[in-house]
């Protein structure tokens, strides 16, 4: 039997969009289609932003608690903007 295997969406909000995107902008353009150091950027963003309890309720509610739901928002921007990487491309 074939299995139809259900893609979930992510969802993002606003917020987390625009931190996105800032964290790609404040990147090398080398480096503006590297996972891993977007990565870094937003949690160095979300850390210069946010203490305390204050970072706890900020990231549950943006859902980016773990290292893996952050790599999971940056994957799902990509496809949803692929354009962005060929911005990107053109610009190295």
């Amino acid at each position: 039997m074939n299995q139809i295997k259900k893609v979930e969406k992510t969802k993002m909000s606003r917020g987390t969009k625009r931190l996105l995107e800032e964290a790609i902008n404040g990147l090398e353009p080398s480096e503006q289609c590297n996972t891993n150091a977007i990565c870094d950027k937003m949690v160095e963003l979300i850390m210069d932003r946010y203490d305390g309890a204050t970072l706890d309720y900020q990231l549950k509610r943006m859902d980016l608690e773990t290292t893996g739901r952050i790599i999971e928002k940056i994957n799902a921007y990509f496809q949803k903007h692929p354009h962005k990487i060929e911005e990107v491309s053109l610009t190295v």
